[in-house]
C-alpha cells in the first residue's frame, strides 16, 4: 500500500513554542554541580507543565530551555491559543522567583505558527518526536530577539488564535529567511472566551439561512411555552455557530437564561469532562478556595443527599477513596446527578443550552445531554447543538429534530463577499475566492482575509486558518484512513474507485470502508457511481500538504503506473498523466504527456483547453531550459491557429520572433515554413498587408517544395487574406479556387492541422471575397456549401465561419431578417465556445442585420456590451471596422445620427489606416447615404461618392447598393 508507517514524516500546520532561561550559568555559576541539576530541573520542570497543560509537547531539551510544539500529535485547533496561554505561563506563572544567588528568574519565549515537517520516531522503546522547517527557526529567533521576561508572538500565530489577545506591536521587525516577521509583545494572559457574550463572537452578520433561523426562533424557550431539542449540522465553516449565536442574541433579549458549553479535543474520552465542566462554572468551584466551600455550595443546591454525594465525587479534590466511589455509581446515576443540579441552578426561568462542537463532546456527557433533552423541568428547556457530519447519529439520539446545513449558493455567497471586500477592490480576487470557498463562509472570509494582508490574488492562497483546521481534522481520523485520505488528495478532483485500490494497493471492501469514515468526517461526497470526490478542492489541497515530497512523489509514480496499465487508450488522460509526472518530478515526461494532450485538444477544436496545456508547457520548457527548445518550437506553432482563434494576439506575438529564429537555428524547415504562415495571420489581423504577402509567398514556395498539404493550406490561405485587405479581390479569390481544387478527395475533410476544417474554411472566405465582387448569390452558395461540410463535420468553428460569411451575403442580398437568423446562431456559438477573434466581426454584421430589421436599439445595446468587454482589443484591424460601422448604421436608424457619423469616422479611419480599399469603399458608400438623407448639403457627399468610384475602378471592386438608412 502506499503509505507510511508510524515513523513516516508528515507536513502539519502546529505553533512551535522556544523558551530559554535568561542567564542561567549566572544562577548556578556558585553552586555545587547537583544544585545545579536540581535548580534546571525544577525549571524544566517548571516549562514541562505549562506546556502539557496546554496541550502541548515538549520535542527538544536544550540545556536550559526547549522547543514546544502545540497541534501535533494530538489534533487541536486551537493550537495557536495553547501555545500563547503556555507561553504567558511559562513566562509568569512562577510569581517573583530567584536562583540561588538571589538574582531574578526570568524567560525569553517565541512563538510562530505555519507549516512543519513532524515524525514520531523512537530508539530502544523511547519515543521521540523531530520537528522541521523554518516554523522552528523563526520560533527559536523570536526567543532570541524577546528581551529577558518578555514573550513575542508572530503575526501568523496571532491570526490563528481564537481568543482575543493583549498584544503590542514589536519594536522593528526581525528578517528571517530573507523575510521580514511581523511581531507582537503578549502583555497579558489569553482569556478564554465569553461564551454567553455571543453579541461579539462574529463581526459579520449571517447570510441568508432565513428558514433555518425561522425554525430556530420558532422553538426558542419561552414563559409557559414547551421544551425542546434541535441540532445544527454541517461540515466545518459552514456557519453552525453562527446560526446558533443569531439565535442564541434573539434569546437574549427575551428574558432567557443562556447557558453555553463547548466540546473540547483534549477532553473528549474524560468522562463527564463537557457536564461536569457546564455545571461547576455555574456553581463557581473553580473560585472556591476549599473543599468545603464547594460542600456548602453543593449543599445550597436543593437535590436529594445521594445526588450530593455523587457530585461531591465529581467537584471535590484529593479525596482518598475518590476513584473506589466513582466506581460505586452508575453512568446514569452522574448523568442525572448532573441534570439535578443543572436544573436547579438554570431552570428559574426559560433557559437556552447552546452545546458547541458535539462531535468533540465525551461519551458520558452525550448520555447527560440526552436524559436532560427528556427531562421533567420547572421552566421550558432549550437544547440547541452543533456538530459536524460525524456526529450527525449521535444527535440523532439527543435532539428532537436536525437541520443538515447546505453549502451557500453562488449568488449568497457573492452576497457576503460584497459584506467582506469594499466596491474598489479587486473584483477578480472577490470572484476567485469565491470560486475556491465552494460555498463554504469561513473558508472565503479567511480568503479574502489573506488576500487582503498580502495582496495576492484569491486563487493563489490555502490561509493557514482554512488549512490548520482541515489538518486537525485529519489527524482524527484512524491512522489508515488518514493515508487513504492522503494518497486520494494527490489523485484528482474525482478519482475512480478501482484507479484509488491500483495506487493504494488495496481491495474494493477495504477503501470502501475508508470513504464510509471520511465521509462521515466530511472529507468526501457520498460514493457516487464509481467514483470519490472531496467535497472541497481545498480539503484535498489541505490534504496534500501535510505528505512529505518523497512520499507525494511516489504516490504520483503509482498513479502513473495504475493508469498506463488500467486503460488500453489514453485518451483523455494525458493532462491526467502530465500532472502526476510532473508532481513525481519527472518534468520532460510531463512535458512529453502535455503535448499529447495539446494534440487530442486541437483534434477536438477545444482552444479554451489548448491554451490552458500550451501555458502550462511554457513553465515545463522554462524549468527544463535548453534541452526542450525544440519542443518549445512544436508548442507554438501547434498552438498558435487556436490561440489567435481566442484572441490571444499579444500573447502570441511574444513568442513568434524567438519560434522563428529557433526553428531557424535548429535547421527545421517545416517548422519555419509553419512559422511564416502564422506570421501571416498577424500581419492580415494588424493591416501589414505588404510584409504579410512577401512572407505568406515565400512560406508557400517552401510548402509546394516540400508537398506538404498542411504548410501549402496554411500559408496560400493567409496570402489570399493579404491579397482581399489589398484590394487584390480577384487574385485572392483565384488563390481560394486552386487550394478548394486541392481539397478533394480524402482531404476535403482532413484537419491539416488547422483549428477548423480547411474546405470549409475556404469556401467560407470566398464566399466573403465576393462581398466586394457583387457575386452575392453566388457567395451564398459557397457559403451553404462550407456550412454542410463543417455540421457534417461536426466543427463549430468551421460552422461560425460559414454563418459569418453566409450572413453577410444575406445582407447584401437585403434578406436581413435571414441574415440575423443566420449570424444569431453564429454569435451563440462564439459566445458558448469563446471565439474571441470573431466576436467583435459577427457583432457589428448582426448588429447592421437587427437595425436594418427594425431592432436598431438591441443592436446598440449588443455592440457597446462587446466594447465594453474589450472584444475589441482581442481581434484585428478589419473586425473593428465592422464592428464602428454596424454602430454607426444602428445609431443612425434610432436617430442619433450625430453619434452614428462619429462611430462612422472611427470605422473609416480604420479602414485608411490599414488601407483596405473594401473596407474604405464600404465606410464611403455608408456615410455618403447618411449624409443625403440627413444633410444633403453637404459637400462631404460628392466627396466620398467619387472617392469610391475611383477605388473601385482601380481595385475591380463593386460597391454595394444601400437602401435608406436614416430614422
Amino acid at each position: 500500500m502506499v503509505g507510511g508507517g508510524a515513523s513516516t514524516a508528515e507536513r502539519n500546520i502546529i505553533t512551535v513554542l522556544a523558551v530559554d532561561m535568561v542567564g542561567s550559568t549566572r544562577h548556578i555559576a556558585a553552586c555545587d554541580p547537583d544544585d545545579a541539576q536540581a535548580f534546571l530541573d525544577q525549571w524544566l520542570d517548571h516549562i514541562r507543565g505549562a506546556v502539557e497543560r496546554a496541550g502541548g509537547q515538549i520535542v527538544h531539551y536544550a540545556g536550559d530551555g526547549g522547543i514546544a510544539i502545540f497541534g501535533w500529535p494530538s489534533a487541536y485547533e486551537d493550537h495557536a491559543d495553547r501555545a500563547c496561554i503556555a507561553a504567558w505561563d511559562i513566562q509568569q506563572g512562577h510569581s517573583e522567583s530567584t536562583g540561588p544567588g538571589g538574582n531574578p528568574v526570568t524567560f525569553r519565549v517565541g512563538v510562530h505558527s505555519g507549516l512543519v515537517g513532524v515524525r514520531k520516531g523512537g530508539r530502544n522503546a523511547i519515543s521521540r518526536f523531530d520537528v522541521a522547517g523554518a516554523t522552528v527557526h523563526v520560533a527559536a529567533k523570536l526567543q532570541q530577539e524577546a528581551s529577558p521576561g518578555e514573550v513575542l508572538v508572530s503575526a501568523e500565530t496571532a491570526k490563528l488564535c481564537r481568543s482575543p489577545l493583549d498584544l503590542t506591536p514589536d519594536k522593528a521587525s526581525p528578517v528571517i529567511a530573507d523575510r521580514a516577521i511581523e511581531v507582537y509583545r503578549l502583555t497579558a494572559r489569553p482569556n478564554d472566551i465569553d461564551h454567553n457574550d455571543v453579541a461579539r463572537r462574529y463581526q459579520n452578520p449571517i447570510v441568508n439561512r432565513f428558514d433555518e433561523l425561522a425554525a430556530l426562533r420558532e422553538r426558542l424557550p419561552r414563559w409557559g411555552g414547551k421544551s425542546g431539542s434541535v441540532a445544527v449540522i454541517g461540515e466545518a465553516g459552514i456557519g453552525k455557530s453562527r446560526l446558533a449565536a443569531a439565535a442564541m442574541t434573539d434569546a437574549l433579549t427575551s428574558d432567557v437564561r443562556c447557558c453555553v458549553f463547548y466540546g473540547a479535543a483534549q477532553t473528549r474520552i474524560t468522562a463527564f469532562a463537557a457536564a461536569r465542566t457546564l455545571v461547576g462554572d455555574m456553581l463557581g468551584t473553580r473560585s472556591m478556595e476549599s473543599d468545603d466551600h464547594v460542600r456548602a455550595a453543593l449543599a445550597g443546591l436543593g437535590v436529594e443527599a445521594s445526588d450530593r454525594k455523587v457530585l461531591e465525587t465529581l467537584f471535590i479534590a484529593g479525596k482518598s477513596r475518590s476513584r473506589e466511589r466513582f466506581s460505586d455509581s452508575t453512568q446514569t446515576q452522574f448523568a442525572r446527578a448532573l441534570i439535578n443540579a443543572f436544573l436547579a441552578l438554570a431552570l428559574s426561568r426559560p433557559t437556552l443550552l447552546l452545546i458547541e462542537d458535539l462531535h468533540l463532546i465525551d461519551p458520558a456527557s452525550r448520555q447527560f445531554l440526552k436524559l436532560l433533552a427528556h427531562a421533567n423541568t420547572p421552566q421550558p428547556l432549550y437544547l440547541l447543538l452543533t456538530g459536524r457530519p460525524e456526529s450527525s447519529s449521535q444527535a440523532a439520539e439527543i435532539a428532537q429534530s436536525i437541520i443538515h446545513l447546505q453549502p451557500l449558493s453562488r449568488r449568497e455567497m457573492e452576497a457576503l463577499g460584497r459584506q467582506l471586500w469594499s466596491r474598489d477592490r479587486s473584483p477578480t480576487v472577490l470572484a476567485r475566492a469565491i470560486e475556491r470557498a465552494d460555498g463554504i463562509p469561513f473558508i472565503l472570509e479567511e480568503l479574502l482575509r489573506s488576500a487582503d494582508a498580502t495582496n495576492a490574488p484569491g486563487d493563489q492562497l490555502l490561509p493557514q486558518s482554512v488549512e490548520s483546521v482541515i489538518h486537525a481534522r485529519l489527524q482524527r481520523l484512524s491512522p489508515k484512513v488518514k493515508i487513504f485520505a492522503q494518497a486520494l488528495s494527490l489523485l484528482g478532483e474525482e478519482v475512480e474507485i478501482h484507479l484509488a485500490t491500483a495506487v493504494l494497493g488495496v481491495d474494493v471492501g477495504e477503501l470502501l470502508n475508508a470513504l464510509f469514515e471520511l465521509e462521515r468526517f466530511a472529507f468526501v461526497h457520498p460514493l457516487a457511481s464509481n467514483s470519490t470526490r472531496f467535497r472541497h478542492q481545498i480539503i484535498a489541497e489541505a490534504c496534500a500538504n501535510t505528505i512529505p515530497r518523497d512520499q507525494r512523489r511516489k504516490i504520483h509514480r503509482a498513479a502513473i503506473r495504475a493508469i498506463t496499465l488500467r486503460y488500453a487508450s489514453l485518451s483523455g488522460r494525458y493532462e491526467q498523466l502530465a500532472f502526476h509526472a510532473e508532481e513525481a518530478g519527472e518534468t520532460e515526461v510531463a512535458l512529453g504527456y502535455l503535448w499529447e494532450a495539446a494534440l487530442e485538444a486541437r483534434r477536438n477544436s477545444a482552444a479554451s483547453s489548448l491554451n490552458l496545456i500550451f501555458d502550462r508547457a511554457l513553465k515545463l520548457i522554462e524549468r527544463l531550459g535548453e534541452v526542450a527548445q525544440e519542443r518549445y518550437v512544436d508548442f507554438v506553432l501547434m498552438s498558435f491557429a487556436s490561440m489567435l482563434q481566442l484572441g490571444e494576439f499579444k500573447k502570441m506575438n511574444t513568442h513568434l520572433a524567438r519560434t522563428m529564429e529557433l526553428a531557424r537555428r535548429q535547421g527545421r524547415v517545416a517548422q519555419v515554413c509553419n512559422a511564416q504562415s502564422q506570421l501571416g495571420m498577424i500581419c492580415w489581423f494588424e493591416g501589414r498587408y505588404e510584409e504579410g504577402l512577401q512572407v505568406t509567398s515565400e512560406g508557400l514556395r517552401t510548402a509546394r517544395a516540400l508537398n506538404s498539404p498542411a504548410l501549402i493550406f496554411s500559408n496560400q490561405l493567409m496570402m489570399a487574406n493579404v491579397l482581399h485587405g489589398m484590394g487584390h479581390v480577384n487574385r485572392a479569390i483565384s488563390e481560394l479556387e486552386e487550394l478548394a481544387e486541392m481539397l478533394t478527395g480524402k482531404l476535403e475533410t482532413a484537419r491539416l492541422g488547422a483549428p477548423a476544417i480547411p474546405k470549409s474554411t475556404v469556401l467560407a472566405f470566398m464566399s466573403w471575397f465576393m462581398n466586394a465582387t457583387g457575386q452575392y448569390e453566388e457567395g451564398l452558395k459557397l457559403a451553404n456549401c462550407a456550412l454542410e461540410i463543417a455540421v457534417g463535420g461536426q466543427d463549430l468553428y468551421s460552422e461560425v465561419l460559414a454563418r459569418s460569411s453566409m450572413g453577410r451575403n444575406l445582407l447584401m442580398l437585403h434578406r436581413n431578417d435571414e441574415a440575423v437568423e443566420c449570424l444569431s446562431v453564429a454569435r451563440e456559438l462564439t459566445e458558448r465556445n469563446g471565439y474571441d477573434a470573431i466576436k467583435a466581426n459577427l457583432t457589428g454584421a448582426i448588429a447592421t442585420a437587427m437595425a436594418r430589421t427594425g431592432e436598431a436599439r438591441q443592436a446598440i445595446g449588443l455592440i457597446e456590451a462587446c466594447l465594453e468587454n474589450g472584444m475589441h482589443l482581442r481581434t484585428g484591424q478589419t473586425e473593428v471596422c465592422y464592428l464602428y460601422a454596424g454602430y454607426a448604421e444602428a445609431l443612425v436608424r434610432c436617430g442619433e445620427t450625430e453619434r452614428g457619423l462619429f462611430a462612422l469616422e472611427h470605422a473609416l479611419s480604420i479602414a485608411r489606416s490599414i488601407k483596405n480599399p473594401w473596407l474604405i469603399v464600404e465606410c464611403l458608400g455608408l456615410r455618403a447615404r447618411v449624409l443625403t438623407e440627413t444633410t444633403p448639403d453637404d459637400p462631404r457627399i460628392d466627396q466620398d461618392r467619387t472617392e469610391q468610384r475611383a477605388i473601385c475602378a482601380q481595385s475591380g471592386i463593386v460597391a454595394w447598393a444601400m437602401s435608406r438608412v436614416a430614422a
